[in-house]
């Protein structure tokens, strides 16, 4: 059942989408539109544009789209009626009767919140018990938390049973089923019949969204005999481990002051410093930091300070984030830990003074990355200098600024005697080969992405081009112009089209015209994906400047009428009938 059209009217009005776009991308104005980069995928020159008049956005490198409902459902992983919740909540407007929303997705994604919920109480009320003492002791004594970052963070204890989670919420009417698809319990291999809760004997930390709803766990082992040290929520329907950032709900707030994000690697890294008063700490969740999570943090900060662990394996690990903190624009600068491994002893030893201190230090990215070279190298040896140097030609051809990069240049050529010039010369050479090889890349990605979209959205189109630019044309042009609505039907009934998917949105429309219901963007989001919707927009994007007027879609609805009748010959033919055809077509050629 479609939603009422006053309270849509309402529920836009309330949420302007380029208010709310604004809340999570930084908007540019350009006449009386905006653009930006588009957060749906990678790119570094602005392809996204919003336009307030006609409430709608549509990106031009990807092909997203839609209205502030469809962004919603697309940024938050939402579905329908989850997002129409969450603007009605951040507008004000009060939802219609609860009839309306009951819709599969949202019930099960509901219960899988609720689930989560209840085993996180389940985890606090054991941490609480006589079962919970050596977790207690672990997390006050060995961790210094205090009680109130305990609770903040809502930390618990999954006891050392197999089946006590389990049964508990079994007991609460959740299935087995369920609990399987939250990643509460899992199934054995071995025998398929049997189901054991998946954390044992763990301090446990709840994962918060920024709605603030539980959407997973980690846990830390308890145990030195558990080969598993970490161990986080399976991905599910409401947790997905590369788009996730621990303690995010807490950072994104404190971020927004100075637009700086202390990135790192583990839970208790982020609960230690954010109980010392780094609130804008955030970690990645047993994943090496994702693009998506990129994206996340550069929606609430400009520069990203990296603290990962000093051993080997948070150095390499550091390497890794720079290149793709680097790809998107964000500053990004590096602790230097000395007596420590990592955050949380480094502030639980020196303090938060002394953390602060090391903070206003960072050094550079491209310093920490120089450095890097050094490392393995006699560089009072020739041999050593020259490898050296073809290490450092490496990490200056990455930076994108030329006066940054002249510095560094200026730097390496005092440190080791050897000319700007030919510094220069080697560093442009391998940017020339650098870009060569990224706009083969970028070719290859264009041209499987556009294949992906077209099977995905309209397979039929590249089989049937003109017919599909026909289709795409009048659907403009009736979207744009209702009053010609039943004309056009007599002319070119639905059967006369020739893509399923375009003839998908031609009903629809029509039937909106017809029946005097809202035919704009929004209201074909019940009905169509996010990224039909997206195709949709991008049909009235590409018309808009075509100057499709009432003779064109007649020359268009001729096509199809043509493409049909043709159509319908070739299926009446018997094979004797067609090769008749034939001759009688190559004796006119001749």
């Amino acid at each position: 059942m479609p939603l009422p059209a006053e309270f849509i009217d309402r529920l836009k009005a309330a949420n302007p989408i380029a208010e709310v776009m604004g809340s999570y991308v930084t908007l540019k104005r350009t006449g009386r539109d905006y653009i930006c980069l588009c957060p749906f995928h990678n790119e570094k020159t602005p392809s996204c544009h919003v336009h307030p008049d006609k409430e709608f956005f549509h990106c031009f490198g990807c092909g997203a789209g839609g209205d502030v409902i469809t962004f919603t459902m697309r940024y938050n992983n939402l579905d329908y009626w989850e997002a129409v919740k969450l603007l009605a909540d951040r507008g004000g407007v009060d939802l219609p009767q609860d009839s309306f929303f009951k819709g599969g997705g949202t019930d099960r994604r509901k219960r899988l919140y609720e689930m989560n919920k209840t085993a996180a109480r389940f985890f606090f009320e054991k941490l609480k018990s006589d079962e919970g003492r050596a977790c207690r002791e672990y997390l006050f004594k060995t961790r210094r938390l205090k009680a109130e970052t305990v609770q903040k963070y809502g930390m618990g204890f999954a006891p050392n049973s197999w089946s006590e989670l389990k049964r508990h919420m079994m007991s609460e009417g959740y299935s087995e089923q369920e609990l399987i698809d939250a990643s509460l319990i899992s199934r054995s291999q071995k025998n398929t019949r049997n189901t054991y809760d998946f954390f044992v004997n763990r301090a446990m930390f709840p994962f918060i969204d920024l709605r603030g709803n539980i959407v997973g766990f980690g846990g830390r082992a308890l145990s030195s005999d558990d080969k598993r040290k970490y161990l986080n929520t399976k991905d599910t329907d409401v947790y997905h481990k590369n788009r996730f950032l621990f303690s995010m709900n807490f950072a994104k707030n404190a971020a927004a002051k100075e637009r700086k994000i202390l990135l790192c690697e583990g839970n208790l890294d982020v609960i230690s410093l954010n109980q010392a008063g780094f609130e804008n700490a955030v970690a990645s969740c047993g994943t090496a930091l994702t693009p998506e999570q990129v994206k996340l943090i550069s929606n609430y900060a400009d520069e990203v300070i990296i603290c990962y662990d000093s051993d080997e394996a948070g150095q390499k690990a550091t390497q890794k984030a720079i290149n793709i903190l680097s790809e998107a624009g964000l500053k990004t600068t590096v602790i230097k830990m000395a007596g420590a491994k990592d955050p949380d002893e480094y502030v639980n030893k020196f303090g938060e003074v002394k953390f602060r201190h090391l903070l206003d230090n960072a050094d550079g990215a491209v310093n920490f990355e120089l450095n890097k070279c050094r490392e393995g190298l006699d560089l009072d040896t020739d041999l050593g200098k020259i490898d050296y140097m073809k290490r450092v030609y490496k990490v200056l051809a990455q930076i994108v600024s030329p006066v940054e990069r002249d510095v560094y240049i200026s730097k390496i050529s005092n440190e080791q005697g050897v000319s700007k010039a030919a510094i220069s010369e080697e560093i442009n050479s391998i940017i020339r080969k650098y870009r060569y090889a990224q706009r083969k890349r970028e070719d290859r990605e264009l041209v499987n992405y556009v294949s992906r979209r077209r099977d995905n959205i309209n397979p039929e189109a590249a089989s049937h081009y003109k017919e599909s630019l026909a289709e795409c044309g009048i659907i403009y042009y009736l979207y744009n112009n209702p009053d010609f609505c039943g004309e056009v039907l007599e002319l070119l009934p639905p059967e006369k089209f020739v893509t399923a998917f375009n003839k998908k949105i031609y009903v629809s429309l029509t039937e909106k015209i017809k029946n005097n219901e809202d035919h704009s963007i929004t209201s074909f989001n019940g009905e169509f994906s996010p990224d039909e919707v997206g195709k949709i927009t991008s049909i009235l994007e590409k018309y808009d400047n075509m100057g499709i007027d009432k003779q064109v879609v007649f020359d268009y609805i001729n096509l199809l009428n043509s493409y049909a009748e043709k159509d319908s010959v070739k299926k009446d033919m018997t094979d004797d009938d067609f090769l008749k055809l034939r001759e009688r077509l190559k004796s006119k050629k001749s």
